[in-house]
């Protein structure tokens, strides 16, 4: 038990030894706290705040850009009059603290829109009950309905009338249900119309408002659907539902757009307008051919290097179009047809630009002597109990991320900059869009799209179009109009996974930036942010306490490790960020502390991934359950033998653990 000073503790005292009555006693008698206790104790934060919690949305006044709210996916939501030096925690009261979207009327602060329910379909995700309205800046909030949309995706509210606003409802997460699509209101929330509707089974996650057109819009619906089973991605990730929708007339008529966009199943898309230009529009989108290469994709079967000028194959694979045309190991390549080639990229450029069946020039330079062979493109030969690589033509190995495929970035994700290695029908890969009609038609620009379910979040810079973001577990950037991107926006010491971003549209240098490492500001365009760090909405799955009288609190955090922290401190105003401790890494989940050693912790991460930690002595380890050796039975129960196989041990996102209450030295862990 907790209470904030002593003299709480001195009047909670008289209390407990007064009550009399009939029912206080009947409590007592049932070991429950006697009302009257809990009524005179007050809660307080003891942190932490040098970790955030996942941040879904950020909106900000643009009349006022001091004034901005910021909503968190179980941590409620934010304001600051200030921008940033202190906040104020809103919606603290309401049926749920988890929020899709936050939007402020541009007409007025004083209106706020908040839809519950984050719309990021992972496997840690809480729902909402529908959508909040407050007409006094935040202070206080009216329901306003839509119940039952559960994750709602965004919000767009009119420039000029309020009371207008619609709103993009993701709907269940794990099945079937009505309550999704695009939903109007013109009376300010009293009444919905659903105005956009696919079926049961496909939401809406993003609504973008022209500009200079409120009457026009464009949504993203999503077909998609979670199990009990999913880990990083949904069950089904895509569907025939999924399109990008547009209206002309305030939503009364929809059509959908698919010039230039892939002809196959989508997935999750993000939108957003240039607002200088509103016939310019991005997207970022999902299709079912994304990090896979083409079908008719070409093979030569050679792996290189940089050369100093040109690419140096370093490997040619016997019986390969390489070899039957005749090039060796050692060639430099120079051109192919009259491009030149500069780097084994410009290289693998020429290559994969092709289709099998194409005939080409290689020019390559053999002993300081000028080769010219005559190269026929063919299929890529089944793999002998290998992994196809797609073109054969590959650098050295890369990093363990991509897993074998040159147009991975893992986790469902593709990489930047490969939109012309794809060949002829690169947009049917997934990437970024353009459009300069209003989404009439498109344009493939970029292949970057990174993980694609949980992120898919685009953003141009209103003045400049040049600059354009997206973002992902790295924080993407181009400052040539999508052309190229580079993943390092947000530095050394930002944190990953990244789902908010606002560009101030009168200097494109100052951007907020939300993630699940919290709230960050920049004023130089991503080279340098500033962490805001003084607000404490780190996402607990669980909380453990030690067994000292003046005890630590011990907690994993989504995306932030497992901490420790003390409950009070000698200095009066309690606990700081630097009175924590890390204790384990990766997404933190249950801690557990022996009740005979509070200074030995245990913790673990994601998959089963189980370690111990003794305070006092420094001392590290990992805990795992390892399949047993010799004599384990076969999958279904039989003896070890000729085609039994060794029983794979598998563990939840969050995996179940405990110790003994009867020895704390043994551990019991639950999987499978």
């Amino acid at each position: 038990m907790v209470v904030s000073s002593w003299k709480n503790a001195v009047l909670a005292f008289a209390v407990a030894i007064t009550l009399s009555s009939t029912a206080a006693a009947e409590e007592a008698r049932k070991g429950a706290l006697p009302a009257k206790w809990s009524e005179n104790l007050q809660w307080r934060s003891i942190g932490p705040a040098n970790m955030g919690g996942r941040i879904t949305d950020i909106a900000v006044y643009e009349k006022d850009p001091c004034i901005w709210w910021v909503a968190s996916a179980s941590g409620g939501l934010l304001k600051t009059t200030n921008n940033g030096t202190t906040f104020e925690h809103q919606f603290d009261h309401e049926a749920t603290v988890s929020i899709g979207d936050v939007a402020v009327a541009q007409s007025d602060p004083k209106i706020v829109y908040v839809g519950t329910g984050e719309a990021n379909p992972r496997n840690s995700v809480s729902w909402g009950n529908g959508v909040y309205r407050s007409d006094d800046g935040g202070k206080t909030w009216k329901h306003l309905g839509l119940d039952r949309s559960f994750q709602i995706g965004r919000i767009a509210i009119h420039p000029e009338n309020p009371d207008i606003v619609y709103v993009a409802a993701l709907g269940r997460l794990w099945g079937p249900n009505e309550e999704r699509g695009v939903f109007k209101s013109s009376d300010g929330g009293k009444t919905w119309e659903k105005v956009l509707y696919i079926d049961d089974k496909t939401g809406v996650i993003d609504i973008q408002m022209n500009p200079s057109d409120p009457d026009t819009l464009l949504a993203a619906a999503y077909e998609r659907q979670r199990d009990g089973f999913d880990s990083n991605a949904p069950a089904k990730k895509m569907g025939p539902g999924s399109g990008l929708y547009k209206t002309t007339d305030g939503g009364e008529h929809w059509k959908k757009l698919s010039k230039g966009l892939p002809t196959g199943e989508l997935g999750r898309m993000g939108i957003t307008y240039y607002r200088k230009n509103p016939d310019t529009v991005f997207v970022v989108l999902e299709s079912d051919k994304i990090a896979k290469a083409p079908e008719d994709a070409p093979y030569l079967g050679v792996r290189g290097e940089d050369a100093e000028v040109g690419a140096k194959l370093t490997e040619v694979t016997k019986d390969s179009p390489a070899a039957e045309a005749g090039l060796e190991q050692g060639d430099i390549v120079v051109s192919v047809e009259d491009a030149t080639v500069l780097s084994y990229m410009d290289f693998l450029e020429q290559v994969r630009s092709r289709v099998a069946g194409d005939a080409v020039k290689v020019e390559v330079s053999r002993d300081r002597k000028r080769v010219v062979a005559d190269v026929t493109f063919g299929r890529k030969p089944e793999p002998d109990g290998k992994k196809a690589d797609g073109d054969g033509a590959q650098p050295r190995p890369r990093p363990r991320r991509s897993r074998g495929n040159a147009f991975s970035s893992g986790l469902g994700g593709q990489r930047e900059n490969l939109q012309r290695h794809q060949g002829p029908k690169g947009y049917e890969h997934a990437g970024v869009y353009k459009s300069t009609d209003g989404g009439e038609s498109w344009a493939r620009v970029n292949s970057v799209n990174p993980r694609p379910m949980y992120f898919s979040q685009i953003r141009v810079d209103p003045s400049d179009e040049n600059y354009l973001y997206v973002l992902g577990t790295s924080l993407y950037r181009s400052k040539d109009g999508g052309e190229t991107f580079t993943g390092d926006g947000g530095g050394r010491n930002v944190h990953v996974d990244h789902h908010a971003l606002w560009v101030d549209p009168r200097d494109g240098r100052h951007m907020i930036l939300g993630n699940d490492g919290g709230l960050y500001v920049t004023y130089d365009r991503m080279d340098n942010w500033d962490q805001l760090n003084h607000f404490a909405i780190g996402q607990f799955y669980h909380v453990a306490v030690d067994s000292r009288p003046n005890y630590r609190v011990y907690g994993g955090l989504q995306d932030n490790g497992s901490w420790g922290g003390p409950v009070r401190v000698r200095d009066g105003g309690g606990p700081i960020n630097e009175d924590w401790i890390r204790v384990g890494g990766g997404d933190g989940f249950i801690c557990r502390v022996d009740p005979e050693d509070p200074d030995q912790v245990y913790f673990e991460s994601q998959n089963g991934g189980m370690g111990r930690y003794n305070l006092r002595t420094g001392e590290r380890g990992f805990m795992r359950p390892q399949r047993q050796r010799g004599g384990q039975r076969g999958a279904r129960g039989g003896p070890r033998g000729a085609g039994a196989r060794r029983e794979q041990y598998r563990f939840n996102w969050k995996t179940p653990f405990l110790l003994s209450h009867h020895n704390s030295q043994i551990v019991y862990s639950a999987g499978n």
